[in-house]
């Protein structure tokens, strides 16, 4: 597993797993074969619902705490200080773990100056190990980066080979901040795993249409936490360390980017000052 320096120093994996939208009922099981398989990054969040069942396998599955690196996110629409500790307390209860790796902001509603600055109290405690944002955009993120003692480590917003985010990535460079790729396969639509262009480098490596999408965003820098219930899923999408795409490849791929996202969550619709 290759991993990514996050510019407070501390190291991130470049493959985890995602559990959105996965039922409480499954997830410490989809956990705990992640973990069998390989991976020591899981990504979870309060508006999942399941922070439980990821407490409940990073407790079972007899892998130390250390190696594991736990991310959630807090999505209320928190405008005090006192509110934003309220839901981080609910997280931390819900996952029943001493410390999280990454704590993020899961989108800019309420006041996010200051749940941001109750985060960065938080981390100085050492509640968490890094702090980062979700779904912030030009029109949004300064209102951390230009009043921040501690700069966010990571953006989580939806990356994929349709929507390569190539603006983001020049906008977040100055900042140091790491782009992390939420829904890194599009969540299956637009025929992307099945795309002739991805398909044909595919049987050059002997690799999926879906792991080369992946490796696309890894060898862009791009850390990813797709998702997935099945196991052998779970193998495919980790297994992308054994080779490396070549130039002409990496352009190739990059003809496949629309410039618009297939979620319909919000986006790049404001203009980037670069």
């Amino acid at each position: 597993m290759e991993h990514k320096t996050l510019n407070n120093g501390i190291k991130m994996p470049m493959v985890g797993l995602g559990v959105y939208n996965i039922s409480e009922s499954k997830t410490q099981r989809v956990v705990e074969e992640a973990i069998e398989v390989g991976y020591r990054s899981i990504d979870t969040a309060a508006y999942y619902d399941n922070e439980r069942g990821v407490g409940d396998a990073v407790r079972a599955c007899g892998v130390p705490r250390e190696d594991l690196f736990i991310t959630t996110k807090i999505c209320d629409s928190c405008y005090t200080h006192d509110q934003t500790l309220r839901t981080v307390s609910r997280s931390m209860r819900e996952l029943g773990l001493d410390y999280v790796d990454l704590m993020l902001l899961h989108w800019p509603v309420g006041n996010p100056t200051v749940m941001w600055q109750t985060l960065e109290e938080l981390y100085k405690k050492g509640v968490f190990r890094a702090i980062g944002v979700s779904n912030f955009y030009p029109n949004s993120f300064p209102l951390i980066a230009e009043r921040t003692e501690v700069m966010p480590v990571v953006n989580q917003c939806e990356t994929h080979v349709l929507y390569q985010q190539r603006k983001m990535l020049e906008y977040l460079k100055p900042f140091n901040v790491a782009l992390e790729a939420w829904s890194p396969l599009a969540e299956g639509r637009n025929g992307i795993v099945k795309n002739k262009t991805l398909v044909a480098i595919g049987e050059k490596y002997g690799k999926t249409a879906a792991q080369i999408a992946l490796k696309f965003l890894v060898q862009n820098g791009v850390v990813i936490i797709p998702k997935t219930t099945h196991i052998e899923r779970m193998q495919e999408n980790i297994d992308l360390f054994d080779f490396t795409l070549s130039d002409d490849d990496m352009e190739t791929i990059r003809l496949l980017d629309t410039g618009h996202n297939v979620t319909g969550w919000p986006s790049d619709a404001l203009s980037y000052k670069v």
